[in-house]
């Protein structure tokens, strides 16, 4: 079915009378939130060693926001959280989850790949801002069949439609999300495992970012030439590996191509590396394979990430008198 990316009451009225949603892969969510919880930010140290993904555990706790849907919603829609959708970090009040971990949650929601989510919430700027806000991290993670109501629940109240306090429960989805993206990290197999020294300060923790898989630019390249399209897709094979690429002893290493990474061309690509050079020329190599795979180079890669945690950390110190954030930066990253 074909909806406009912002649609009116009226035609939400039709759906809900033609018994079109949650039957003919149109949902409808309820995204309202609670503004209050703003500047209630968990402790996010905390939050990472008993929450951090555990859905069930976080939807059995109390929620300000749920309080807010419960008192009024519109027929047959769910809700979905912000607080839910995503965690709080270090340096994050809304930090987004990886894709395989976001789509758990979607799942429990009770949302299909393929569906058209129509999204409302409540309360100031026409009831537009949290549903804003969720249609942005699912468009981020690649979902693109979105509609937002104009004007939300106080519109829909405003024109009389019929209003429900149900706590509804769609049947928890088995199908696997395809709105997650391609993340690939280009950089030498030894840095991406932590062999290889980077460079950066002892202070960043990990060697990668979660969610991001290692298929290094160098290995495109076989006798001094890119590999053919066909091998940079489906390549499968050994080949011994120098010192400088996977670090303190040369080993037999499994050369695989995008396909055996589970590349997905329908979906979209994020490369990175160091500096954003070596993702470059990923970049080229899947676009050349895959010319309309929608693909991005993040060109300051983890060196910006570097930057802005300490540039966040010297900030902290200038703005707090007793600053509680570490005096150095760290940044999160996968062991």
């Amino acid at each position: 079915m074909s909806l406009k990316r912002l649609i009116d009451v009226g035609t939400v009225s039709q759906l809900l009378k033609k018994n079109i949603i949650n039957k003919e892969g149109v949902r409808i969510l309820d995204c309202s939130y609670d503004e209050s919880q703003y500047g209630k930010k968990p402790d996010y140290k905390q939050f990472e060693k008993e929450l951090y993904g555990k859905f069930d555990r976080i939807l059995a706790q109390p929620c300000p926001s749920k309080r807010l849907y419960l008192s009024g919603h519109i027929p047959q829609a769910p809700h979905v959280c912000i607080d839910v959708a995503t965690y709080p970090s270090q340096y994050e009040r809304y930090a987004p989850y990886p894709p395989d971990v976001f789509q758990e949650y979607m799942r429990l929601v009770g949302v299909d790949p393929d569906e058209h989510l129509i999204l409302y919430s409540r309360g100031k700027f026409g009831g537009m801002k949290h549903c804003s806000k969720m249609a942005w991290l699912l468009k981020a993670y690649g979902h693109e069949k979105l509609s937002l109501i104009d004007g939300g629940f106080d519109e829909w109240k405003k024109k009389g439609h019929e209003i429900s306090k149900d706590d509804v429960k769609l049947k928890v989805s088995c199908h696997s999300l395809t709105f997650q993206l391609n993340l690939l990290d280009s950089r030498v197999r030894g840095q991406f495992e932590g062999t290889v020294d980077t460079g950066f300060p002892p202070t960043v923790k990990g060697t990668h970012i979660p969610g991001f898989k290692n298929l290094p630019a160098a290995e495109l390249v076989e006798e001094g030439v890119m590999r053919s399209p066909e091998e940079v897709r489906d390549c499968e094979c050994n080949l011994a590996r120098s010192h400088s690429l996977v670090g303190p002893s040369c080993r037999m290493v499994n050369i695989s191509g995008l396909t055996l990474h589970g590349f997905k061309p329908d979906r979209p690509t994020v490369v990175m590396c160091n500096l954003g050079v070596q993702a470059a020329m990923l970049a080229y190599a899947i676009e050349t394979v895959f010319p309309h795979n929608p693909i991005q180079v993040y060109n300051v890669s983890f060196s910006f990430l570097v930057s802005v945690s300490e540039a966040l950390s010297n900030l902290t110190c200038l703005l707090w008198e007793k600053p509680t954030l570490p005096s150095k930066g760290t940044v999160k990253c996968c062991h």
